[in-house]
């Protein structure tokens, strides 16, 4: 009598998987401001697109600024971004809103050094050295 080898296991699940994506908010929004553009909508449904055939567990947006303002300012200007992102996202259809969060850091979590770009003034060169403070960051956890 021969037997049978036992059935092979079944692969487990696979666990979702996080992608991250950060857009300037300068090509998004434009400095000091927190509508979206006509370029920031086209790499906003550009970005959509990739997503397609993704199912997603969560889509976490956080809106960051620079260090010009007010911390208060700037943690309202921040969230102002995020959610207009994620207006944006919601309106065409892409996303489901009840999977997405929107939250403002404000000053808090900046891309560039303090020694990278020094002063406190805003001026042209400053405000160009703190561009990648300035920038919504999307993290999106799901499955293909």
């Amino acid at each position: 009598v021969v037997q049978a080898p036992p059935p092979a296991p079944l692969p487990a699940p696979m666990a979702p998987m996080p992608s991250r994506v950060s857009f300037s908010a300068e090509s998004l929004i434009g400095f000091d401001r927190s509508v979206v553009n006509p370029e920031g909508m086209a790499a906003l449904d550009q970005f959509a697109r990739a997503l397609d055939g993704t199912t997603f567990d969560k889509v976490v947006l956080a809106g960051h600024t620079d260090r010009l303002g007010t911390t208060e300012y700037n943690r309202a200007l921040s969230q102002q971004r995020a959610e207009a992102v994620k207006n944006h996202l919601v309106s065409r259809g892409r996303l489901d809103p009840l999977k997405i969060t929107a939250s403002g850091k404000g000053e808090s979590m900046p891309s560039t050094r303090p020694e990278d770009c020094v002063g406190t003034r805003a001026s042209a060169q400053l405000i160009a050295c703190l561009g990648p403070d300035r920038r919504v960051d999307v993290e999106v956890v799901g499955t293909r």
